[in-house]
């Protein structure tokens, strides 16, 4: 596609876009300028399939956010919309990926499984903590388990641990699907559990502690999906030499 060409298609995607995350209230009023210049870079350096993976996750992480809304109101751990800080902590890493790929730092395969890991990491961990919560289990803390109240920082339960590694699956199945490698699927799943225990790990030792905040956390949370994406592509691919 030419540069031209290319660059109005984005930009009247990016601006379609921009509007329905502001219509479906998804962000605030500067998370929608900031994701909408991530979603612009990613559009002008890969492909609409790239976008569609982070989109994803935007609209999953809506949806589950909004599941016993009332219950998560009478606790306080609601959230009706996202800010810049979740914006940024979530999606960092992916963009951070597709500039690397643009500027030749990482090959296409690379990138590629990187950002679906990261992305994934994501989409898990906040399937855990916004499905989670509405369990009727204890949680305990992750690194002692003992029992704590919920929404403690570093608290799992089993429930949200499989409703992780269902928000994983998710985004390996639809890269799968995307990018015709079934890979993806592995990859995704496990990943993204991956980076949502170290989300709750990072948590129990640091968060609680005061060392790190929510924003941090989940930064570490997707640079161990993008990190141990990388790695397990490379191990299956290995095998099946």
């Amino acid at each position: 596609m030419d540069i031209y060409i290319k660059f109005i298609y984005t930009l009247v995607v990016v601006v379609i876009l921009a509007y329905i995350i502001k219509k479906k209230n998804y962000l605030d009023d500067i998370g929608v300028v900031v994701s909408t210049l991530m979603a612009f870079i990613i559009l002008m350096g890969t492909d609409i399939k790239w976008l569609l993976i982070i989109l994803s996750f935007l609209v999953l992480g809506s949806l589950v956010s909004r599941v016993g809304c009332s219950k998560k109101e009478s606790m306080k751990l609601y959230e009706c919309r996202r800010s810049l800080k979740n914006v940024l902590a979530n999606g960092l890493v992916a963009i951070l990926i597709v500039i690397m790929y643009i500027i030749g730092i990482l090959d296409y395969n690379t990138a590629l499984v990187g950002y679906v890991g990261a992305i994934a990491a994501a989409t898990s961990d906040t399937f855990s903590s916004e499905l989670g919560v509405l369990s009727e289990e204890t949680p305990i803390l992750i690194t002692t388990f003992e029992k704590v109240e919920k929404g403690t920082d570093g608290g799992i339960t089993l429930g949200g641990t499989v409703a992780g590694l269902i928000g994983g699956l998710l985004i390996g199945l639809l890269a799968a699907l995307l990018f015709n490698n079934f890979y993806l699927v592995v990859v995704g799943t496990i990943s993204g559990i991956l980076g949502n225990l170290s989300d709750s790990i990072s948590g129990a030792l640091f968060e609680r502690k005061g060392l790190l905040n929510n924003e941090h956390v989940n930064f570490i949370c997707t640079i161990v999906g993008c990190i141990s994406a990388v790695v397990i592509y490379w191990f299956l691919t290995l095998l099946s030499i």
